[in-house]
């Protein structure tokens, strides 16, 4: 069987890139695949440049040869119009057209134009053909079969004014709780870019109090060490500010705990994806933790998002695949 020609466009976001290569390591487990990675600029000019040769027929421009792909696929605003441009060019250049994928909501003008679009139920989407909805994010981890029931690890996010008020006194402190409630656990901890210095410092300074304890800010963590961690601790406590996190801990096949931050607004489409995994008991929320509901048992091979877009695809344009 011949490999399906996939171009797979990066906006260098990390969450984007993670998206799409989620997918693609699915595909990969599925069928043959050869893929073309084309990386697109995320500042303004370029995004007007796109528009415009985009919807303006200029010969130098559009009529570019391009090689083909079957599949075009990419996750981020800004990937959207290089996707459509791309699969544009090839037909005119080829004469032949493929499938264009994203993995996101698009602008709503530009949702029509695309075959698919895998979209996370918080967003709400409504119904469309084009429109496949998922539970949460693809990612890239896998399940793991090494968790060890002695292992905790922790994650924080950190300060975004428009979304939530992060409070570094009370996440202390209910880190705090979680460790003296499970001291036979050895415990990690970490930060994120929106991790404040007041935060690192309490968590430093737990270090220091508790010896089952050991902090490291995320500038000290090398590429794929979170996925590691997945693999490795059977608990996982997540901040609700870091929803993708918890998708990421919920594929791997750990049991989830959410860490609450005061939202602005609680209706906003994170506070409404975690509640929906409350309800599932997919997660448990901290407050309900402390008032004596269990970590959730979850088994990350009935949670796969990035398989089940993969098989989607397949299933809609290449179903002779999935034999």
């Amino acid at each position: 069987m011949k490999p399906l020609v996939i171009a797979a466009y990066f906006d260098g976001r990390p969450g984007h890139e993670k998206q799409t290569r989620g997918i693609l390591n699915a595909l990969t487990e599925l069928t043959p695949i050869e893929v073309i990675a084309k990386e697109v600029a995320v500042d303004r000019l370029s995004y007007v440049k796109n528009w415009l040769t985009y919807i303006i027929p200029y010969r130098g421009l559009i009529h570019e040869k391009i090689p083909y792909a079957d599949l075009i696929i990419g996750t981020g605003t800004h990937t959207h119009l290089s996707m459509l441009k791309h699969l544009k060019q090839q037909r005119k250049s080829t004469g032949r057209t493929g499938r264009v994928v994203t993995c996101m909501t698009p602008e709503t003008i530009l949702q029509k134009f695309f075959d698919l679009c895998c979209i996370p139920m918080h967003d709400q989407p409504a119904p469309a053909a084009n429109v496949f909805v998922t539970q949460g994010p693809p990612n890239t981890v896998r399940h793991g079969d090494r968790h060890q029931n002695d292992k905790g690890l922790i994650l924080l996010g950190g300060v975004d004014p428009k979304s939530h008020i992060w409070k570094s006194d009370r996440i202390t402190a209910d880190i705090r709780t979680i460790i003296d409630n499970n001291p036979e656990k050895l415990w990690t901890v970490s930060s994120s870019p929106r991790t404040p210095d007041e935060s690192c410092a309490g968590m430093e300074a737990l270090v220091k109090e508790r010896r089952n304890v050991d902090f490291i800010r995320f500038e000290k963590t090398p590429s794929g060490w979170v996925e590691e961690q997945y693999a490795l601790n059977q608990t996982v406590w997540v901040t609700s500010d870091s929803v993708s996190m918890v998708y990421e801990a919920l594929t791997a096949g750990c049991s989830v705990g959410v860490l609450p931050v005061e939202w602005r607004r609680p209706d906003n489409k994170f506070n409404i994806s975690l509640q929906y995994l409350t309800e599932k008991e997919m997660i448990v929320d901290f407050q309900a933790w402390l008032g004596g509901t269990p970590m959730p048992v979850n088994n990350g091979r009935k949670f796969n998002e990035s398989h089940r877009c993969a098989v989607e695809i397949l299933r809609r344009w290449w179903p002779e695949r999935l034999q």
